[in-house]
């Protein structure tokens, strides 16, 4: 009698096997798609805190949220110099690349935004970027007042 087993790409289906996270190479899509929910509820804590003024910090920089950020006036914008913003927007358009200059792009907070905002990120990120394309959803620190040494959350990076 032989056994026949079936694989699948997900697991061993004749074993009932959970399938195994190292089978196949992941990108930012994979990692974004699974950790967007989590960051989602994020922002809406930072939100929340930021309204209140109480930022939380990371690394020893207090975190704005950028909705909060965004509708405060110039005198308290110039306050948060070196203060992190928490972005959570939608690819809108690619600006350019250069290898001293990173990566810069066009944001909107909503996909149907008429407002875009820009965001700079280092080179590393090109191909990240190029992958998700316009539209994604991407979340990112970015340092005040200029929205310049981004970094992209959720995407499997390593720290």
């Amino acid at each position: 009698m032989a056994v026949v087993s079936y694989l699948c790409a997900d697991g061993n289906a004749a074993f009932n096997e959970p399938p195994n996270p190292f089978r196949f190479p992941k990108d930012e899509s994979y990692y974004l798609e699974r950790n967007a929910p989590m960051l989602r509820d994020y922002v809406r804590v930072v939100r929340e805190q930021s309204a209140q003024k109480n930022y939380p910090l990371y690394s020893s920089r207090p975190i704005i949220e950028y909705s909060i950020y965004h509708n405060l006036s110039k005198s308290e914008k110039d306050s948060m110099r070196g203060f992190l913003v928490l972005v959570q927007a939608y690819v809108a358009e690619f600006i350019k690349y250069s290898h001293l200059g990173g990566v810069g792009i066009g944001a909107k907070s909503t996909p149907n935004d008429e407002h875009i905002f820009y965001l700079s990120f280092d080179g590393r990120y090109l191909s990240d970027i190029e992958s998700l394309g316009i539209g994604k959803e991407i979340f990112a620190y970015c340092v005040l007042p200029r929205f310049d040494k981004c970094i992209m959350l959720g995407i499997g990076e390593e720290w």
